[in-house]
């Protein structure tokens, strides 16, 4: 992990004074976006930008003047000044900024977000600040703060989950916004009752380049990726170009026959692959490797020809689809009319930061949520069957952390029965809860009042039941991704010949399920298309079972060792 955090953590084990500021808001034009951290010690920028010019000058002259034990700041900075105003910006806006005088009270906040992300799991930063804004900017600092001091309290929420009772402070309309950043991608600010105010800020891991080749080509644009916030990993199997001497950019080297290597490597929807050996058999091992994965990038180096060939190749081969080709860069690299290794490296850096800014946040499709169906009645339990505990968290709760961690771009719990309690149960979820009135007529009316609520860009929906807390996340994203590759709009879990849950729909027959009548179900809808319908076979049986007797609650608690 590199960037700001990365740095303030090397810097907190050393003893030198540290003021980390943040920027928390923005209006109208400022030169960096709400997020942006600057961190300084002894009047001098170590790490961040704030956006340079007056602002960060602003910021680092007041950070000389602010140290522990003092207290910290709150406080706006105007960018309106005239346009004969030689120190002042005309930028037109203003800044709200964070000056935090000691961040090793969150050390352990800040060493829990490396520890997330060094496993590749995001989150956010909450940040509560107890205390008021300066009422105006002031050359006197200290006398600015005799009356305008903030305490600070930081908080690491992996996956945007809030533990129960984690913000007894903050109303629920701000504990909502946090799974809203996290979707977003985007910080929030949010005044609470004075003087407590939150900031949200999400936090993603680096996406992991992976460079087949240790040549000019690989070595150069390990150094721009690093530049550009990907984390580098260079394979090779000569081991006197694989080594941190002649490549010192690379966070990780493998040395190793290429193929295999690239074989072995995670394949996520944060892993970019740019293929760039020494010869084409290496370049056809590296490419059979990857070509079938879903991932944002994969870019092959190679003249128009030797690309024709070799795809040609592949597909009479059976090796990839002509899908799959179409997929792979290549020629590789943005057009700018390159000819040296630095420009070839830089046309393909730059061919990675647009389709990194294109690929979805976090993994996440914009355009697939998913509906929990939570408003039965248990009738058959006798219980609330939701919130009967499994392993660690309750059944619900397990339901939605697997649909949280899966590749669905928002979750839906459709609540009704027991409504106040399982909301009580998930607040904080990282969810938005609807409330069928009519739950009693079935379950038909609760996913039609899922449908209802989702926007108008959704592409697709997956329907889930809240008593099958057995189907993970890795089910859900393969049904994910062979909808992406498959012409069929209705995908359904199946076992051995078997249909189960979880089921897929396309946005084409939203309209068609909410004219449905009582006595319908989603049966209809396979039924009423066959040749648009796909059973995804998984080897998994628990996407037959659901937890509706004591008998069958007491079953999965014995398969889980309880």
């Amino acid at each position: 992990m590199k960037g700001i955090f990365h740095r303030l953590l090397e810097e907190l084990d050393k003893t030198r004074p540290l003021v980390l500021t943040t920027l928390l808001s923005t209006k109208g034009s400022v030169p960096q976006v709400p997020g942006a951290s600057a961190l300084f010690s002894d009047g001098a920028l170590l790490s961040g930008t704030l956006g340079g010019g007056v602002l960060e000058g602003n910021a680092t002259s007041k950070s000389t003047t602010l140290s522990s034990p003092q207290n910290s700041l709150l406080y706006p900075y105007d960018l309106d000044g005239d346009i004969t105003s030689v120190e002042g910006a005309i930028c037109g806006g203003t800044a709200l900024l964070l000056m935090d005088v000691d961040p090793s009270q969150s050390k352990e906040t800040f060493r829990d977000l490396q520890n997330s992300l060094s496993i590749g799991k995001s989150g956010i930063l909450a940040t509560l600040i107890r205390g008021n804004e300066i009422s105006a900017q002031e050359d006197d600092t200290t006398k600015a703060r005799e009356n305008d001091t903030v305490e600070i309290e930081r908080f690491w929420l992996e996956s945007g989950e809030v533990k129960p009772g984690q913000f007894p402070d903050l109303p629920v309309e701000i504990l909502n916004e946090i799974s809203s950043s996290l979707e977003k991608k985007s910080c929030i600010y949010l005044k609470s009752s004075e003087p407590l105010s939150v900031f949200l800020e999400p936090v993603f891991p680096l996406p992991k380049l992976y460079i087949a080749g240790a040549g000019h080509i690989g070595k150069a644009l390990a150094h721009q990726a690093r530049l550009l916030d990907f984390e580098v990993c260079v394979i090779d199997d000569r081991a006197e170009y694989a080594k941190p001497e002649n490549i010192p950019d690379a966070d990780q080297i493998i040395v190793s026959p290429i193929g295999k290597a690239i074989e072995k490597i995670p394949k996520t929807r944060e892993s970019y692959i740019v293929v760039v050996t020494r010869g084409h058999r290496d370049d056809g091992e590296a490419l059979r490797a990857c070509i079938n994965e879903d991932i944002p990038y994969l870019g092959m180096i190679g003249s128009k020809k030797k690309i024709r060939l070799m795809m040609e190749n592949f597909q009479d081969n059976g090796w990839a689809t002509e899908e799959e080709i179409k997929r792979v860069h290549a020629p590789i690299g943005l057009e700018i009319g390159s000819k040296t290794v630095q420009e070839i490296a830089i046309s393909i850096a730059a061919q990675l930061v647009q389709v990194r800014n294109q690929n979805k946040p976090a993994g996440k499709s914009h355009h697939i949520p998913a509906i929990i169906l939570a408003a039965g009645m248990s009738t058959r339990m006798g219980k609330p069957k939701m919130l009967l505990p499994f392993g660690e968290k309750s059944i619900i709760e397990t339901v939605i952390k697997q649909v949280n961690n899966s590749a669905l771009s928002q979750t839906y719990v459709v609540l009704g029965s027991d409504n106040e309690a399982l909301s009580n149960k998930i607040q904080g979820l990282n969810t938005q809860n609807l409330l069928n009135t009519n739950y009693e007529e079935g379950m038909l009316s609760s996913v039609q009042c899922g449908l209802k609520s989702l926007p108008e860009t959704t592409e697709a929906v997956m329907v889930l039941l809240g008593d099958q807390p057995m189907i993970s996340s890795s089910v859900m994203d393969k049904m994910i991704t062979r909808y992406k590759h498959t012409d069929k709009e209705i995908l359904i879990a199946s076992h051995q010949g078997k249909r189960g849950h979880p089921i897929l729909i396309g946005s084409r027959y939203f309209k068609e399920i909410l004219e449905f009548t009582s006595d319908q179900s989603l049966r209809d809808i396979l039924e009423n298309h066959p040749y648009d319908l796909e059973e995804m076979e998984t080897e998994n049986s628990e996407i037959l079972r659901d937890i509706d007797t004591e008998q069958d609650y007491q079953n999965e608690l014995k398969q889980l060792g309880i």
